[in-house]
């Protein structure tokens, strides 16, 4: 009897697993999209909370927030990407005129006290002459041929599926939410006891509070320095703009846009002009960077900025763009198990 028990127990092991595998295989091409729908859905729920609590219904609810997140993230991207391309013809016809021409060294920089004797030779070598710009445009667009180039569209397909996926996603989430809430803390209590509202608590604070530090305050920090781009006449605005928002995302990346931001615009416009992209700029990035963003991402889990931040570039460099929530969320979990270790050998110690 105790054989035939333990070979079931293998077998029904063993056919789980493979199941797992086969549901995983089948939808290896959605998973991503799946994650960002548990991402969203997690970040939204507190809405759906009230939203049902002044009496919306569960689908209307679970409806109102899909379109809402769908038309927050959709619809401004789409102006922006809209404005942005509306500026790609014009940039253009100035880069196939830089390449017959060369660029010529602005005023501004030959103006410039003491840098300006060593960045003109160097500017007239590598930007003034046609032919030397030729070579650096070609070698540009080789790259870009040759890698991200032949499959831009079918990437931008890509994308818009995984996003409209996660959208659907989030809605049929927030519908099962409270039967899904009470699996997974069943299924968590069955693994990990009571350690496992601990962990689950955790993940869910460290996704809402690395969704708010990075996408809310990354697009903040674009948007506000976006208006000093509009400002001090920058070079296409809308371009520089949006490339702002999607860069801050990532924490410290944002400065070097600004920086090609405002050596454009000090070419185009000059010193001042400069001066005032780079202060708004500045501005945003040390209070968002230094004050909002750590305490949006680590405040709602206690686990110490630095553990969080190397979390999220560790992530970004093994997962990719989901890398930035699952690398905190691992690190929560794991300081989680951590402390619930500790408080129970510390109340081990204290007992006679």
């Amino acid at each position: 009897m105790g054989n035939t028990s333990r070979v079931q127990y293998i077998a029904t092991g063993i056919f789980v697993c493979l199941v797992i595998m086969a549901s995983l295989y089948i939808e290896q091409s959605f998973l991503g999209a799946f994650v960002w729908g548990i991402i969203l859905s997690i970040t939204a729920f507190p809405l759906y909370q009230v939203l049902r609590q002044r009496g919306c219904g569960n689908m209307v609810a679970s409806l109102i927030i899909s379109v809402g997140i769908f038309a927050l993230l959709a619809v401004p991207l789409v102006a922006m990407v809209a404005k942005a391309v509306g500026d790609l013809p014009s940039l253009y016809d100035w880069a196939r005129s830089a390449s017959q021409t060369g660029i010529a060294v602005p005023r501004q920089v030959e103006d410039l006290p003491g840098a300006g004797s060593k960045i003109v030779p160097l500017w007239r070598k590598y930007l003034s002459d046609p032919d030397e710009l030729r070579n650096w445009l070609g070698t540009l667009s080789h790259t870009f041929a040759t890698t991200d180039g032949k499959t831009l569209t079918h990437r931008l397909m890509e994308i818009a599926e995984t996003f409209m996926i996660a959208v659907l996603s989030v809605y049929f989430f927030l519908v099962s939410a409270e039967s899904l809430i009470g699996d997974i803390r069943a299924v968590g209590k069955k693994f990990l006891g009571r350690r496992a509202t601990d962990a689950i608590d955790n993940i869910v604070g460290s996704v809402r509070g690395t969704v708010a530090g990075l996408v809310l305050v990354g697009m903040g920090e674009g948007a506000i320095i976006g208006i000093g781009y509009f400002v001090a006449g920058t070079p296409h605005p809308a371009l520089f703009m949006l490339a702002t928002a999607i860069v801050s995302i990532v924490p410290f990346c944002g400065p070097v846009i600004l920086a090609l931001a405002a050596a454009t615009t000090f070419a185009a416009s000059g010193g001042t002009s400069a001066l005032i992209v780079g202060l708004v700029g500045g501005i945003a990035y040390f209070f968002g960077d230094h004050f909002v963003r750590p305490k949006l991402i680590s405040g709602n889990t206690k686990i110490p900025f630095l553990a969080v931040l190397t979390a999220i570039l560790g992530g970004l460099h093994a997962c990719g763009l989901l890398g930035l929530f699952i690398g905190p969320a691992v690190i929560a979990v794991a300081f989680s198990l951590w402390r619930s270790a500790v408080a129970d050998s510390r109340a081990d110690c204290a007992a006679p």
